[in-house]
């Protein structure tokens, strides 16, 4: 899991909390072990022990469910140093366990502290309390229940504790703070890859648009080409009419044939401007709905077949038939946008990688629409795919034109608009020489409903 620098700081805590809290609860075993040792060794309860058991139990429980600050657990710090030390004094010679109690507390300091300076510090006033307890028997000031070697011992034992627990702990925040610099190396790389992969699909989504301007201006041509030639006849037909005005050759004949002539050129050009306001029309609002992810209204049906025909240039080149099935006149409230770039995507693949090395083949678009959802399929009889590159190809840079251009991230795109734009499911299913069929399936919201005719 990739974090950041403050949940990084929580899962520490939480860390130390959960170690304080295990720490506590061997001290409290210890001690009663301890207890129940004595009794049964001795036939007496070591009251010293007992004493011990009420501020480890109280600073367990608070430290559990109380949410106090530092400096209050610091506190308890010091009642159970100055608790054990009183232990230690009152011992009885055979009862060498009570100077054992105080390596909890370097357990307690080292696994809490937010910061190891911090720890060293209260460990070594708690070091200097209890080595005061031997310059006061060496005073003889107290009688303590040790021979002086033994107590010597146990403070010698308290700093190689202290010493060992000191190189575990800094070594392993050192090893923490390694871990979390590189996940955080880590998370910046998978933040770039991320940029880099949406600025991809925007390039590409770009390359479609631009696809779609050159098939338009393509196809635009056509009409306007054949309304600018009728124009241009009209015109000489006028400058006709206008040489036998002057020269007074007019007759009835020729007028009548100039009047069918012209209009015979205006139906010509009123049919092309109307087919290129069309295709202006369907371009204005595809590129829109390619531009963004707004949600409205269209005939689902109409709209892919408008989607198609944008898309006549990349076709020319080849024979390649489209057909269509499904039901006219649908109105569905949906993502116009999405669907474009679905099936501008399914046709390039088609054109680039199915036809490749045909000439010839059929594409075959069906759409259908019931109880609020929307199935299409698209099939063509290309050259297909083999069983590796199918099981990869939703992934992200995927292509088999990678020296030719290709991004790979087409079909990547694809799934992403259904699974969460559309909130839909995809298949594909596709064998080498049997080209490629894909069914998708989304919800929808159907506003209108068909004439019940179906279009071949």
């Amino acid at each position: 899991m990739y974090y950041n620098t403050q949940a990084y700081l929580t899962l520490k805590e939480q860390r130390k909390h959960k170690l304080f809290i295990y720490t506590m609860y061997l001290a409290l075993l210890l001690l009663l072990a301890n207890i129940a040792m004595d009794y049964f060794l001795t036939g007496h309860l070591p009251f010293n022990a007992i004493i011990i058991i009420f501020p480890t139990l109280a600073l367990l429980l608070i430290k559990q469910f109380l949410p106090f600050k530092q400096g209050v657990y610091r506190c308890f710090y010091v009642v159970i140093i100055i608790a054990i030390i009183e232990a230690i004094i009152h011992a009885r010679p055979s009862q060498a366990t009570s100077t054992y109690w105080a390596y909890l507390i370097v357990v307690f300091i080292f696994t809490y502290e937010h910061e190891i300076k911090n720890a060293i510090i209260i460990n070594t006033l708690a070091f200097i309390g209890l080595s005061t307890l031997a310059v006061l028997d060496h005073l003889s000031f107290i009688e303590l229940p040790f021979s002086q070697f033994n107590y010597l011992s146990f403070l010698m034992i308290y700093i190689v504790l202290s010493l060992f627990i000191y190189i575990m702990v800094k070594n392993f925040s050192a090893l923490e703070g390694i871990l979390h610099r590189q996940s955080q190396v880590l998370k910046n790389n998978v933040d770039e890859l991320s940029k880099a992969q949406q600025g991809l699909i925007e390039s590409e989504k770009m390359a479609a648009l631009g696809n779609l301007v050159a098939g338009i201006s393509h196809e635009i041509n056509t009409p306007l080409g054949i309304a600018l030639t009728a124009i241009t006849h009209n015109q000489d037909v006028l400058i006709n009419i206008e040489g036998h005005l002057n020269s007074k050759t007019l007759k009835q004949s020729i007028l009548k044939e100039a009047i069918n002539s012209q209009q015979h050129g205006y139906r010509i050009i009123l049919k092309n401007l109307d087919r290129a306001n069309d295709l202006i029309g369907n371009f204005k609002q595809i590129a829109v709905d390619q531009a963004s992810e707004n949600i409205r209204e269209i005939y689902l049906y109409e709209y892919i077949q408008e989607t198609v025909d944008s898309m006549h240039s990349l076709l020319k080149n080849k024979n390649i038939n489209i057909h269509f099935h499904g039901s006219n006149n649908i109105k569905v409230n949906t993502y116009p946008g999405p669907i474009y770039q679905i099936i501008s995507n399914f046709i390039n693949n088609s054109v680039l990688h199915g036809f490749e090395l045909q000439q010839q083949g059929n594409i075959t678009i069906s759409v259908n629409v019931s109880q609020q959802r929307a199935t299409l399929s698209y099939l063509d009889d290309g050259i297909g795919m083999n069983e590796e590159m199918l099981k990869k190809i939703y992934e992200p840079f995927v292509t088999s034109k990678r020296n030719q251009g290709g991004s790979g991230l087409g079909m990547n795109i694809v799934y992403n608009l259904v699974t969460q734009v559309l909130e839909g499911e995809m298949d594909c299913q596709s064998s080498v020489g049997k080209g490629i069929e894909i069914n998708i399936s989304f919800p929808i919201e159907v506003c209108a409903q068909p004439n019940d005719s179906n279009l071949p």
